[in-house]
């Protein structure tokens, strides 16, 4: 009898404690992004592994966390600057596609109501200019 008494004080507690946990609550995640280039010079003693010219374009962070539910705030600066140096921003799981002209800094701002995995890149140097917006579920 004093066995089921402490096994009922467990469960009675154990259902307090999950009915006092926090509600999920979204909140604003604001990252900064840069478009990065990495060149080299051509080495005709080596084989070409890279793109024309030895151009190789990324994101940094290539990779961003955020909450299902969260307001995402994205403030991404094109470095480069001349020319024909523009990027893109392209998230197409979330119909997002903006411009990053040379040497300008263009915010891009949502709500992630959708989990999942969520692959972005640059439309002109897409598959190397490229990275994964991640979102988790809220339960």
């Amino acid at each position: 009898m004093r066995k089921l008494s402490f096994i009922a004080a467990g469960i009675v507690f154990t259902a307090g404690l999950l009915g006092a946990a926090p509600a999920f609550s979204a909140t604003t995640r604001t990252f900064n992004m840069q478009t990065v280039a990495w060149a080299s010079k051509d080495n005709p003693a080596q084989k070409r592994v890279v793109a024309k010219f030895g151009e190789v374009y990324g994101f940094t962070p290539g990779t961003i966390v955020v909450n299902q539910g969260d307001h995402v705030v994205l403030h991404i600066r094109n470095l480069e600057g001349g020319g024909d140096d523009g990027h893109t921003l392209t998230i197409p799981g979330y119909g997002i596609n903006q411009s990053l002209p040379p040497l300008s800094t263009e915010t891009v701002s949502f709500t992630a109501d959708k989990a999942g995995v969520f692959p972005f890149h640059c439309e002109f140097h897409k598959p190397w200019m490229s990275g994964e917006l991640v979102v988790l579920p809220t339960k």
